[in-house]
């Protein structure tokens, strides 16, 4: 293979692999509105045999001069996503949460790998962006940036205080200025490195710093809400500590057990928050009594629940949102007619962020 032959191949397999994670996103946000079979097939249809191809010819090849550390992490980048397909597509029955739950993780873990190559594939460039941030590409992501402190995606190990978590520093960071803070909680078994992909993009794109922490346990501490606050309030200090925060600019949002605990950590904390954004989840008991104190009386709340969720029943929710309209909370609900219970992508980006970037547009007091 030609110096000019490997380009050739590498740009069909950046436009092959653009697809695959396009498609592989949206039957993550699509996933129980029709048959689990549908979505299967569908992504089925978009990979055709791009995985199966690329592995007999463009990775068995030789690279060219320069490029052969290049071309084994982009193997191993690509062995993830094909693991993350291939389990997605033959999972079913008894077993098909903890297949989709794997098929996550090695679609994650490809993507860390990818993001770390990817100012050496510029056809995979807009992935990474909005669609209005794109054009700003080299002012958000420069060739040359500062390393102290570091920038980009980082993951941190869990000490006594807090358990591990990840966070996303923008690579045009400058400690002379602040940034705003997007806090974003997992759901149950899930963790701050696979869950913080649902937000990169738009956090890459508006310049905001992005911290993903994981529960103490398998979810978070819905029936005793310290643990986990003191836990993730440990983690934002140690945050703080190293970087400038906006802290008139911090918000938080969760998806299922995430979006149930975004509620009792801002009961508990209402002071770090602009506003709280809960996803698919519900309003636990335990917070009763915060609410008869109306704790988090001031933070503006927005309530995001598909009709059709099989985990926290619309109906519920309904309720929740009606008391916290009626006890004079801040609150907006979106009661979405066709979603069900999964990942949020176009919800965040068409729903949350603008809301956020609201309420972030808004002097401070």
């Amino acid at each position: 293979m030609t110096d000019s032959d490997y380009q050739m191949k590498l740009n069909e397999w950046q436009q092959g692999l653009l697809g695959f994670l396009r498609g592989f996103e949206a039957e993550q946000e699509d996933i129980g509105l029709e048959s689990v079979r549908a979505s299967q097939q569908r992504l089925e249809i978009v990979v055709d045999e791009f995985f199966s191809l690329t592995n007999k010819t463009f990775f068995r090849q030789t690279p060219d001069s320069g490029m052969y550390d290049f071309h084994e992490a982009l193997a191993r980048a690509a062995n993830y996503f094909s693991d993350a397909c291939e389990t997605f597509i033959n999972a079913g029955g008894e077993t098909f949460n903890q297949s989709f739950l794997k098929s996550r993780f090695c679609f994650c873990k490809g993507l860390e790998r990818l993001y770390d190559l990817r100012l050496q594939l510029p056809l995979l460039e807009s992935w990474w962006y909005t669609e209005a941030a794109y054009k700003l590409k080299n002012s958000l992501d420069p060739l040359f940036v500062e390393s102290d402190p570091p920038v980009g995606l980082m993951h941190k190990v869990g000490n006594a205080s807090h358990a591990q978590y990840s966070l996303y520093v923008p690579e045009s960071y400058q400690a002379d200025c602040a940034r705003p803070l997007l806090i974003c909680l997992h759901g149950a078994y899930g963790s701050g490195d696979e869950y913080i992909w649902t937000w990169m993009r738009l956090a890459k794109s508006a310049g905001y710093m992005l911290l993903a922490p994981s529960s103490m346990d398998m979810t978070w501490s819905v029936l005793y809400p310290p643990t986990d606050v003191d836990a993730i309030s440990a983690t934002f200090d140690e945050v703080c500590g190293q970087y400038n925060v906006d802290r008139q600019r911090v918000f938080l949002t969760g998806l299922s057990d995430g979006a149930t605990f975004s509620y009792l950590l801002a009961f508990s904390r209402p002071e770090l928050f602009a506003g709280v954004a809960p996803i698919a989840g519900e309003l636990s008991q335990v917070a009763d009594r915060m609410l008869r104190k109306k704790a988090a009386g001031d933070v503006p709340f927005f309530v995001i629940h598909g009709v059709h969720d099989h985990i926290f029943d619309i109906r519920s929710v309904r309720s929740t949102c009606g008391l916290l309209q009626h006890l004079g909370y801040n609150l907006r609900f979106d009661e979405l007619p066709d979603w069900g219970h999964a990942y949020p992508y176009r919800i965040n980006e068409q729903r949350v962020w603008p809301w956020i970037d609201a309420l972030a547009s808004k002097d401070p007091l």
